[in-house]
């Protein structure tokens, strides 16, 4: 099912294009700033007036506010988009099994939280061992 309002997009510092002596802030949808006297007066301008998506993980919850633009995008997160509506989102680099494992427990209290708001008791969650390959 698309969505009619267009797909999400994830809004966050991607780089600087020279304009001249000046310089222009891109975001990772594609908007870009009007020409200013430096890198950081740029980037103020593209996070005032455009706005940023807050660098946190979609799936596990992991906050990265607090790092550089650079930083988050080239070591702390990655943009994934969703196939079926084309929507973006941010998860943390590379999946690790802290994100995994973080996003598995969302799940569980999702489940569980729905489950008492409908008046279901929901069955306890069975782990399993899955041993790993040689």
């Amino acid at each position: 099912m698309s969505n009619p309002a267009g797909p999400k997009r994830v809004h966050l510092p991607s780089g600087y294009l020279p304009s001249g002596k000046r310089v222009r802030a891109g975001c990772w949808c594609g908007w870009i700033t009007t020409p200013r006297v430096d890198q950081r007066r740029a980037l103020e301008a593209l996070l005032s007036e455009h706005g940023f998506t807050d660098p946190v993980c979609k799936l596990c919850g992991a906050d990265y506010n607090g790092r550089s633009w650079d930083e988050i995008l080239s070591r702390h997160v990655e943009i994934l988009t969703d196939p079926v509506n084309e929507d973006e989102f941010i998860v943390c680099r590379h999946l690790p099994q802290s994100c995994r494992d973080g996003a598995t427990q969302r799940q569980l209290h999702l489940d569980q939280a729905a489950g008492a708001a409908l008046g279901i008791e929901m069955p306890r969650p069975k782990l399993r061992l899955i041993r790993p390959r040689p």
